[in-house]
């Protein structure tokens, strides 16, 4: 009796013969890592770009929303980066810096280095001779990276351009403004924002320098206060993010539209750094303190002032100022509304100070088994009965 056909073992049989026939070169070994070398010399030091915040040879995203600052706040970072000067009290490594914006035309960037250069005392030959550039992409093509017909991300022109001309140059940092504009593929897909994000490594990577993405958030993105738009790859891919973001006011506290807060969402290679408040001040984005430590002297002193004098007009009108969080009659709260133009956070720092200098005190009134604590200006009273002995 004759055996059935089988297809499959005739298939297997003729891949097997081919095989034989025409035998695939062997693949090349795996190139490992030679980390015998590594004892000899001193461990190298971390690189950054801004220690803590920005590293080299990594992109970093920066996000916000629209008409948040992001875009002044970088030309001000690109701008000390080639005068080698500070940016928000910190010092980024000196060097030529590139600026690409897809959203404003070359006027708008114009003026809005009126305020930087007047900043630094600079010109606009001055930022040009220290190799600061911009590119207006404004109503052009701007894209980075695109997605090929299987879905891969692959390089632009306009991209090769970019790499080619910063392996010659090797600026410092490189800024894309911004995201939505660059990057043409689906942000949701994982695969192809990790193959973006790998695009602008392998950038960071070549001119040995920091490259920094701008980005804005989606609806969900701001109501969570993560700043993310799309899939989560974008945070996970990057090595730093910043997140640029107007502050909510406290209750009670009126909104000032001139504040910002730069917060620090992610670091791999350093600790998350404290979020940095930013008050808008002649063209630019400056910390509120100010941009000297006399200046953030002189407004701590305003608001301990003006905590004394509240404190004063609130025990007049007969409220019991707390120094409790909890009470409903917490001092720096109810002293928003007599203390004009300082935040909740800036009067609870003066309560502080003032308690450790010793210019107002905590005393406990009510019945002894229900004490509650209220604040007053002045010494305690046995500081003051040590004053009149002495």
């Amino acid at each position: 009796m004759k055996a059935d056909f089988d297809p499959r073992k005739f298939a297997e049989e003729a891949l097997r013969n081919a095989r034989e026939a025409n035998p695939p070169e062997p693949l090349p070994p795996l190139s490992w890592i030679d980390t015998s070398s590594w004892d000899q010399g001193p461990d190298p030091e971390r690189e950054w770009f801004i220690r803590d915040r920005i590293p080299i040879r990594q992109p970093t995203l920066l996000s916000g929303e629209g008409a948040v600052g992001k875009s002044l706040l970088t030309l001000h970072l690109l701008a000390a980066t080639a005068l080698g000067r500070d940016w928000l009290g910190m010092l980024p490594d000196p060097g030529p810096a590139w600026y690409f914006g897809a959203e404003d035309d070359e006027l708008e960037l114009r003026i809005r280095l009126i305020g930087i250069k007047r900043h630094f005392g600079a010109s606009y030959e001055d930022l040009a001779e220290a190799g600061f550039r911009m590119k207006s992409l404004y109503g052009e093509d701007a894209v980075l990276g695109a997605p090929n017909r299987s879905g891969i991300i692959e390089p632009t022109q306009l991209y090769q351009q970019i790499f080619e001309e910063a392996c010659d140059v090797r600026p410092k940092c490189i800024a894309l403004d911004a995201s939505a504009d660059m990057f043409a593929g689906n942000e949701i897909d994982r695969s192809q924002v990790r193959q973006f994000v790998g695009l602008l490594r392998k950038l960071a990577g070549a001119c040995n320098g920091a490259v920094i993405l701008l980005s804005h958030p989606s609806i969900t993105g701001v109501n969570s206060g993560s700043g993310l738009s799309g899939s989560t790859a974008w945070h996970n891919s990057v090595r730093s993010r910043l997140y640029l973001t107007s502050p909510k006011a406290e209750p009670g506290e009126p909104p000032d539209s001139d504040l910002r807060e730069l917060s620090h969402k992610k670091s791999n290679y350093g600790p998350v750094g404290k979020a940095i408040v930013l008050r808008y001040k002649n063209g630019l984005f400056l910390p509120e303190a100010g941009s000297s430590s006399f200046e953030k002297a002189e407004r701590e002193l305003k608001a301990e002032d003006a905590f004394l004098a509240g404190l004063r007009k609130l025990i007049d009108e007969g409220q019991s100022p707390s120094p409790q969080t909890t009470s409903v009659y917490y001092a720096p709260r109810l002293m928003i509304k007599v203390a004009n133009g300082f935040r909740l956070k800036e009067l609870e720092a003066a309560q502080g100070r003032l308690l450790d200098k010793r210019q107002v005190h905590v005393r406990k009134e009510g019945k002894p088994s229900r004490q509650t604590p209220k604040l007053y200006p002045g010494p305690p009273a046995d500081a003051r009965a040590e004053q009149v002995h002495h």
